[in-house]
């Protein structure tokens, strides 16, 4: 059973790496293509405001998706991937991230841990909020999302408490699976919580 588990992480990680790696590309060609634009002066202003918005948000959320789900995050330092999250959300505008500084020195395992429950965590946010990461001493994380309707998914609570089939899931439950694998590969195990306007994601 471990086995099978480390072989579907395994092929989660190497499809998501690919996938990065072959839109970074293009992304970064548009956002490019809408720099040269505005400089040659051939489209307005608000067009370009927009391409330009949509070109950083869709870069951003890719470096994401390739350090949380890649195997770039394997090794990569915690400082780095809590400056991606960061950014990614600045670039969307509708989450706050408060992430302490004392969780910056955790092993990159933990801190692409970290990421993961971040990214699920803006999941439940439909109409934003914010998200507060606390890393203990003890090696206690917690992710809280707090926002108007924050709630996850059913399928997804499903998949982040309990033993799921890799066959019955679909890309919408994937990443809640990834995440709960994740965290039992670490040598801990993950809870959820759930209350009105109000979400938590706990690793201990």
């Amino acid at each position: 059973m471990e086995q099978d588990r480390a072989v579907e992480l395994i092929l989660i990680e190497l499809i998501s790496s690919r996938i990065c790696h072959d839109l970074v590309g293009p992304v970064g060609a548009v956002n490019a293509g809408a720099e040269l634009m505005g400089e040659a002066g051939v489209a307005d202003d608000e067009a370009l405001a927009l391409m330009r918005k949509s070109g950083l948000e869709a870069a951003r959320r890719l470096q994401l998706f390739r350090l949380a789900l890649g195997r770039a995050g394997n090794s990569v330092d915690t400082k780095s991937m809590r400056d991606a999250v960061a950014q990614s959300f600045e670039a969307e505008g509708k989450v706050t991230l408060l992430w302490d500084q004392t969780g910056i020195g955790i092993d990159p395992a933990h801190g692409r841990l970290v990421l993961n429950m971040v990214m699920l965590a803006r999941e439940a946010l439909p109409f934003g909020g914010d998200i507060v990461v606390t890393c203990e001493s003890g090696g206690r994380i917690s992710v809280n999302a707090t926002g108007k309707r924050a709630a996850f998914r059913p399928d997804v609570e499903n998949v982040m408490k309990n033993e799921v089939a890799p066959e019955q899931l679909d890309p919408r439950t994937v990443h809640g699976f990834f995440l709960r694998n994740l965290a039992h590969r670490t040598g801990g195990a993950l809870s959820v919580l759930q209350e009105d306007g109000n979400v938590a994601l706990i690793y201990d």
